[in-house]
């Protein structure tokens, strides 16, 4: 089995691009086909191209190319992932667009794709609150 911390630090890493066409080709790479994808208030993606579109689509809310991920705690139990993080919505500069703090489970496969992502937010970082 892939080392499930590993897999997950390294989707992070993989999603802080200079352009959200990177970003989700990014994703893209690194999940399964039947990809579950649920943020909290917003709708649950439920397949590898619904959270690629769902991307590209948030991101003409912000002019936001990637996610720079400050990993908080992460821990693991076989292949279910948990962090506590703050991500960082970033434009093609670096500039900081949004922070928002959140807890989140990844599930990991055998293969090392990622298969269920859940984050647990207060979405008000999002919306100038």
């Amino acid at each position: 089995m892939a080392d499930a911390i590993a897999t997950v630090m390294e989707f992070f890493a993989s999603l802080e691009t200079k352009s959200i066409d990177d970003c989700a080709a990014a994703l893209g790479e690194r999940v399964t086909d039947d990809f579950v994808w649920q943020n909290s208030g917003f709708p649950t993606q439920q397949s590898r191209a619904e959270a690629q579109a769902f991307l590209i689509g948030f991101s003409r809310a912000l002019p936001m190319t990637g996610v720079r991920i400050e990993t908080l705690a992460i821990a693991a139990d076989g292949n279910r992932v948990v962090t506590e993080r703050v991500d960082h919505l970033i434009d093609a500069g670096g500039t900081v667009l949004a922070s928002v703090p959140l807890a989140g489970v990844f599930e990991v496969t055998e293969a090392g794709k990622i298969s269920a992502w859940r984050d647990y937010l207060d979405p008000r970082p999002l919306l100038g609150g």
